[in-house]
């Protein structure tokens, strides 16, 4: 029987449909159960849970702060946003509410830092450039391959990088592999066209897997100017 996986799956079942029946990930793929699945899915609410009372402690220390504070705590409290916006990304379910209330929340406290900063014309453009970054992540963080790679606790192990990557809708991949530096790009393609050419041995053709290791050579391409062999 089929597994039926969630519409709006966490972290570990995302992971888990990755690999299911998918030749890139050869006895693993082949070796989810059921079981597996409900595992997963328990972990997922688990953290789902955990999320939604950390989230709420963390509003609650937000609106509790004196005009007094110290900018080292407040400027503490706007990373733990930053971290709560990534976690709203992989948890199960879609929480648009809680995205938008974390980004007011943290431009409230940039608001504050920028007061303090008037007469400091560096100070301000670090602060416009720490704009930029965030929402530069924030768009990173609509792919969800990129949310489960950047977890403290990330469910696509070392060895499920490459598979994970072959085996995902080709925006997805060009856009993470902006992540990685030029050896790592490298080393993802080698190992990449090795292991499309063994499984083309064994009967799999992959057309889609050998399309995303194509993106793998135009990024190295577009990095170092140096033709592939």
């Amino acid at each position: 029987m089929s597994l039926q996986f969630s519409e709006q799956p966490g972290p570990r079942e995302r992971q888990l449909h990755r690999k299911y029946h998918n030749p890139l990930f050869a006895e693993a793929g082949a070796g989810v159960t059921q079981q597996d699945l409900e595992i997963a899915r328990q972990e997922d609410q688990a953290e789902l849970r955990q999320f939604l009372e950390d989230f709420k402690a963390l509003i609650q220390e937000a609106a509790e702060l004196k005009p007094n504070t110290d900018s080292e705590i407040i400027l503490a409290i706007k990373d733990r946003l930053d971290q709560c916006y990534t976690l709203c990304c992989a948890i199960p379910g879609d929480h648009p509410e809680i995205k938008t209330a974390i980004n007011q929340l943290i431009q409230i406290i940039m608001e504050a830092v920028r007061q303090g900063a008037t007469n400091d014309p560096l100070a301000l453009s670090n602060l416009d450039e720490e704009d930029i970054a965030r929402q530069t992540h924030q768009q990173l963080l609509n792919h969800k391959l990129i949310v489960d790679l950047l977890l403290p606790d990330s469910p696509i192990k070392e060895t499920e990088l490459l598979p994970s990557l072959l085996g995902e809708k080709p925006e997805t991949v060009q856009t993470t592999l902006q992540l990685f530096d030029v050896e790592q790009l490298r080393l993802l393609y080698d190992a990449g066209k090795t292991q499309l050419e063994e499984l083309k041995r064994k009967g799999h053709d992959l057309p889609s897997a050998w399309a995303n290791l194509a993106l793998f050579e135009n990024a190295l391409l577009e990095t170092t100017d140096t033709p592939m062999n």
